[in-house]
């Protein structure tokens, strides 16, 4: 059975699977990006890592994914966020000279959009939009059965799409990016703040409360998960309270549906799309955001009779940058 390699390039870590026809992620390596001591030395540490993975087996071809804009013809990463030094880098000419190998590189949420659509939760479907949502908000297209990269090979970027005119400074330098709303660190820093709020009233009035035993409020539950650490609350503390039923921890998941909502009621109007998935490691959060997200979008779009559009969280999860990466040498791209 022939594979392909699939490659997810991140500023901690490089992912590596071995994948069949089937999108089925048959070996799998982790290694340490190193991205500070620049681009060949973690490029040669990946092709061993190809070649001990690959073994007796035949490998078609390898696919790479890089977080930043990326020239797919051509194989070279344009200002990756996470890479400092990598930029003009071509990914594919060096890779290619040190595996033997045909190698493909794009964009990794372009990468995770072919992989759902391909084997997850957009299989079958012609027109999709694939939302990541991580420290970055990322996205991918598929227009009539066929990945949208733009002129420049930039289309998706939904991240850095403006929600409010003077807004919050996002790690772009722009102000108002839908990024610096719902990426995880801003999250994560409306939790913090909402909760040292938290903290602050309920010491204020702890006095009245022993008046009224029975009307105790509860600090919520996001303070015992992090052991009232609040520096180490990330999205996955806030999902957990939340799927419990934490009042503060469902406040937050609905502001950043609304947030979401915005960005993703534009991509509606704009593409048109009968499938939103979203995937990254923010989506774990799982149903309790999925809920506010639908009902948020679904309150700002036209609906009609016989509409079709589902919001739907990734199937792939974290094995999808791999899978779709694996493919990218079998795109229909326009």
């Amino acid at each position: 059975m022939p594979f392909d390699v699939g490659v997810d390039i991140g500023g901690t870590n490089i992912k590596v699977g071995l994948v069949d026809a089937r999108g089925r992620v048959a070996h799998r390596r982790r290694l340490a990006t190193q991205a500070r001591r620049g681009p060949r030395p973690a490029l040669e540490r990946l092709s061993r890592a190809i070649t001990e993975l690959a073994g007796s087996r035949r490998v078609r071809s390898v696919g790479v994914g890089i977080a930043g804009l990326v020239d797919h013809a051509h194989g070279v990463v344009r200002l990756p966020p996470n890479l400092p030094g990598w930029h003009g880098t071509p990914v594919k000419a060096i890779l290619e000279d040190l595996t033997g190998l045909p190698v493909s590189v794009g964009n990794d949420v372009n990468a995770v959009t072919l992989g759902e659509w391909r084997f997850g939760a957009g299989k079958g479907r012609r027109n999709l939009f694939c939302l990541t949502l991580g420290t970055g908000v990322g996205g991918g297209i598929i227009a009539g059965n066929r990945l949208l990269l733009g002129a420049n090979h930039a289309a998706g970027e939904l991240g850095h799409t403006v929600i409010c005119a003077n807004g919050a400074t996002c790690a772009c330098g722009a102000r108002g990016c839908l990024e610096a709303y719902v990426g995880a660190r801003a999250i994560a820093e409306r939790a913090r703040r909402r909760l040292h709020q938290q903290l602050k009233r309920l010491a204020g009035i702890r006095n009245q409360l022993r008046m009224f035993p029975g009307h105790a409020e509860e600090p919520s539950r996001i303070h015992a998960l992090v052991k009232d650490r609040l520096a180490a609350v990330t999205p996955r503390e806030i999902g957990m309270a939340a799927r419990a039923g934490d009042k503060l921890a469902l406040e937050l998941l609905e502001e950043t549906g609304y947030f979401l909502s915005l960005g993703i009621a534009n991509v509606v109007a704009l593409l048109d799309p009968e499938l939103v998935v979203i995937g990254g490691g923010v989506s774990r959060i799982g149903r309790p955001l999925l809920r506010a997200v639908r009902r948020q979008v679904l309150a700002r779009i036209p609906v009609f009779s016989g509409r079709r559009l589902e919001i739907v969280l990734s199937k792939l999860g974290p094995d999808a940058g791999v899978i779709g990466s694996a493919g990218l040498s079998r795109p229909a791209a326009a």
